[in-house]
């Protein structure tokens, strides 16, 4: 259920995660302030207590042992991850935030993508590249491990809302991506949106509309 990434180990002197924690506090590379007292449980019924944060970048969920960083494998066994009351589901690719239950649920997936310092390209631009997959978050039960994202990186928000309906998962940012997934509706949904000044970067403005469909499909 849990996997060990020990990628690297910076020093050979075992510190142990207590000493690491002061440090992983309000770190943008994960989803909560600090490692939060959260719940598991599986789709047999069985239940476990963790201390958890989410990576946004890796979009894995961290686990803190008491000698170790490890993550949660084998996501397909579980069925809810809580975490300071709020449900994340597993899928394919990560853990998607559940915004509201029911015939029509709405999603967000929680995403980061880590850029690395470009190079001059003349003209004084500069050219920017996503982080390959070798600068993946590393925890290892043993020796220092930093959580930190070094300052010259920069992290740019590419999370994205779900809908699922009738099993079938779409997925959006915007208004015109949203209107496409309610044709039938459009109109009135469009005219709700500009009325409410209907902001796409706020999720309690994406929940509202949400809502406002599934009054709609009623």
């Amino acid at each position: 259920m849990l996997r060990f990434l020990c990628l690297v180990i910076l020093v050979d002197a075992a510190i142990p995660v207590n000493a690491q924690k002061d440090s992983a506090v309000n770190l943008p590379n994960f989803l909560f302030p600090r490692f939060t007292k959260s719940t598991i449980k599986f789709k047999s019924g069985n239940t476990k207590a963790a201390t958890l944060n989410y990576n946004i970048i890796d979009e894995e969920m961290v686990f803190v042992q008491p000698d170790a960083y490890m993550v949660l494998d084998n996501p397909e066994l579980i069925d809810t991850v809580y975490i300071d009351d709020r449900k994340f589901i597993p899928f394919k690719k990560g853990f998607y935030e559940l915004l509201l239950d029911g015939p029509v649920s709405l999603f967000i997936q929680h995403k980061t993508n880590l850029e690395i310092p470009g190079t001059t390209t003349g003209y004084g631009a500069t050219s920017k590249t996503l982080a390959p997959s070798e600068f993946k978050q590393v925890y290892g039960p043993k020796g220092f491990v930093d959580l930190r994202i070094p300052d010259e990186y920069k992290l740019t928000d590419d999370s994205y809302y779900w809908i699922r309906r009738d099993m079938n998962m779409d997925k959006f940012s915007n208004k015109r991506q949203f209107l496409k997934l309610f044709k039938n509706k459009e109109k009135e949904i469009n005219q709700f949106a500009d009325r409410n000044n209907i902001d796409f970067a706020k999720t309690s403005d994406v929940i509202r509309l949400v809502n406002y469909c599934r009054e709609l499909q009623k």
